[in-house]
């Protein structure tokens, strides 16, 4: 008996000098946070336990660990032992699902264009423009739609009168961001009060407009060319 008992009482150190110096190489998995709040709270083990574990192995350290003082509910010792033999076991474990990115969303790609026109588009005169209430008039003219894609993909530079107060600067393109995200962000900029009937703008919309190239001052001739009132 005694001769089983210490190869256990090893064992059990092992698993603890592993975790002890392992928080933040544990593969991922269900578990894992249980791991570490159980087995390694008490435990300052200058070592790591190499070897993995048949499921039948870990059971018998846990056994050792409990008798040893380790405090766990049937319930955390099953998660326990789940973790263990399936992520420290003898077969290499589990590929941790894929991370799937967070969709974005029109606010965010206008994060780009917050710090010159404001974050809720009420702009910086005399510096920079307004576009809430400004985006909305351009919509209702006869080619204003076209114009705010272009302006956002192209820029526009020369003079403008916008409210009644003119500008005269350059507003950069932003043709390195996606077709999808130039989308998004022109969706945006007509959820602050487009006209009824006024389409949404697509990638492929978008996609179709760079295969025609502007330079910012043909993009201030289209805005000449708006019967704006």
């Amino acid at each position: 008996m005694k001769r089983f008992l210490a190869p256990m009482g090893l064992l059990a150190l092992g698993l603890a000098g592993y975790l002890a110096l392992g928080q933040y190489t544990l593969p991922e998995g269900p578990g894992k946070d249980l791991v570490l709040a159980k087995c390694q709270a008490c435990h300052d083990i200058g070592f790591v336990a190499r070897e993995r574990l048949s499921r039948e192995r870990w059971d018998a350290i846990l056994t050792e660990m409990v008798s040893r003082g380790l405090q766990i509910t049937p319930e955390e010792r099953a998660a326990i032992l789940d973790y263990l033999a399936l992520y420290l076991g003898l077969q290499p474990p589990p590929a941790p699902p894929p991370v799937q990115a967070e969709a974005k969303t029109g606010a965010q790609v206008y994060a780009n264009c917050a710090g010159c026109h404001g974050p809720q588009g009420e702009g910086n005169p005399p510096t920079f423009p307004p576009l809430k209430g400004h985006v909305e008039k351009l919509l209702r003219v006869e080619g204003g739609r076209n114009y705010l894609l272009l302006a956002v993909l192209y820029g526009v530079q020369g003079p403008i009168k916008v409210e009644g107060q003119e500008y005269s600067g350059i507003m950069p393109g932003f043709t390195w961001l996606s077709d999808e995200e130039l989308a998004l962000v022109l969706n945006h900029l007509l959820a602050w009060g487009a006209p009824q009937g006024v389409r949404p703008y697509t990638p492929a919309e978008v996609k179709a407009a760079r295969e025609k190239p502007l330079g910012p001052e043909e993009v201030l001739k289209a805005r000449q060319g708006l019967k704006l009132p």
